[in-house]
């Protein structure tokens, strides 16, 4: 309780000191891949200038490309004007307060972006306020991880703005790379880490729009005491991002132990064919020696209309090296580590997955997925539904997943999640 009351005392002392509420995030969060689909479909169709490839996303690298659309399709005008309404429902302050309710039959698997729940039980409450300088959200919970219950202060941030300049303060999810599924960089499958960042977001003939962000990051029960990372992403071209990562992990600020890793990832965009708009992605990240390659990935994904609907299919697939087979992250020692959980799926050492969003005239969301891999000889087949409709004045989450490993116990986890904002 000790570390609730000294993060609770600087989140109150703070809020004592902000003006009237007005709302919302800066950034679209690393929570929705139904928002991300839409995202990477304008990315795709080449209305956006910027990268996509980093989480949470400043609404300032990409909100200027959504006033105007590319007149394709019905489903790039249905994802412009989706995003469009969620820059316009941050600027003009709307839901501010939410109120959440999350019952699971079993701890949550860590399946790939957009991962809502880390939680098996939670009740929440949050504020939020976006100013033009600052802007802070307050999240209260009282919830079950890892079979111990307690009051936290998870997806909380302060974040002050000068420009192109960009300050925070908190512990919101951060996926940083092209991945889906799989992550080699940073991902949220565990909790997030209370972290401090500072980014710069610029443009010029050379990078295009451009990026460059420093994190320093305190994870729970890790064998380090520090995360830093820093991450530059650009897209010179309108086909082509990319993005490069320098990670360490410190024992200490003042130890000399520590292990590194440096990551690249990149997309291509295709050309349409009929109404699919596509790209490639691949990740590669080396091992603790930054010259070596440790694990990369590749995939592909296109959107396509299904009658009044939008559909996306993303294909991807992991592996690893022999150089990563030699090393000692592969028998535990894997740095990227938050409360025992890996951020990241660079431990497997095959996988496989296929994954389907479907988004309903209606507002109703569907997602499936399977996923088939190999971790240390231990061979899991996960496959996941999830069904998302507004309903009861808020958004209703449903979802299941069964996860059979060879060999082993398997499990089966059912959960329902309700939202409410006013």
């Amino acid at each position: 309780m000790s570390s609730f009351n000294v993060k609770t005392t600087f989140w109150l002392a703070f809020l004592g000191c902000a003006s009237a509420p007005v709302i919302a995030s800066p950034w679209l969060e690393a929570n929705d891949p139904f928002l991300r689909s839409s995202l990477v479909l304008l990315s795709d169709t080449g209305q956006l200038r910027s990268p996509v490839n980093h989480y949470p996303m400043r609404w300032s690298m990409f909100g200027d490309d959504l006033t105007y659309t590319k007149q394709e399709s019905d489903t790039v005008l249905l994802a412009n004007q989706e995003l469009l309404y969620t820059l316009n429902t941050a600027k003009l302050n709307r839901g501010n307060r939410m109120f959440r309710l999350l019952h699971g039959t079993n701890p949550s698997l860590p399946l790939g972006f957009g991962q809502f729940n880390e939680d098996e039980k939670g009740v929440y409450s949050s504020f939020e306020h976006l100013g033009d300088s600052f802007s802070y959200r307050l999240t209260a919970g009282y919830s079950e991880y890892q079979d111990d219950t307690s009051l936290n202060l998870d997806n909380s941030y302060l974040a002050f703005s000068a420009g192109a300049w960009f300050w925070s303060i908190g512990n919101i999810d951060r996926w940083w790379g092209q991945g889906w599924q799989h992550n080699l960089i940073l991902g949220s499958y565990a909790k997030a880490a209370p972290d401090i960042s500072v980014s710069y977001l610029g443009e010029n003939d050379m990078l295009g729009v451009w990026s460059v962000e420093s994190i320093l990051a305190k994870p729970a029960k890790s064998d380090y005491d520090y995360h830093s990372a820093t991450r530059l992403v650009s897209k010179p071209f309108s086909l082509f991002e990319y993005g490069v990562t320098y990670q360490t992990w410190l024992s200490g600020m003042d130890s000399g132990e520590q292990d590194e890793q440096l990551a690249l990832d990149a997309k291509l965009t295709l050309p349409r064919i009929a109404s699919l708009y596509h790209s490639v992605y691949a990740e590669a990240a080396s091992t603790a020696d930054s010259t070596e390659l440790g694990a990369w990935l590749l995939g592909w994904t296109g959107s396509f209309p299904v009658g009044n609907n939008t559909a996306r299919i993303v294909l991807e697939s992991q592996q690893t090296t022999d150089a990563h087979d030699t090393t000692l992250w592969k028998s535990g020692s894997y740095p990227s580590v938050t409360d025992g959980v890996a951020n990241t799926s660079y431990l497997l050492d095959d996988s496989a997955s296929i994954a389907f969003y479907l988004q309903l005239a209606n507002d109703h969301q569907v997602g499936l997925s399977y996923q088939s891999a190999t971790q240390n000889d231990e061979k899991t087949n996960t496959s996941q539904f999830t069904y998302n409709l507004p309903a009861l004045a808020g958004m209703v989450r449903l979802g299941a997943s069964y996860q059979q490993v060879k060999g082993g116990d398997n499990q089966t986890n059912l959960w329902a999640d309700y939202e409410f904002r006013f």
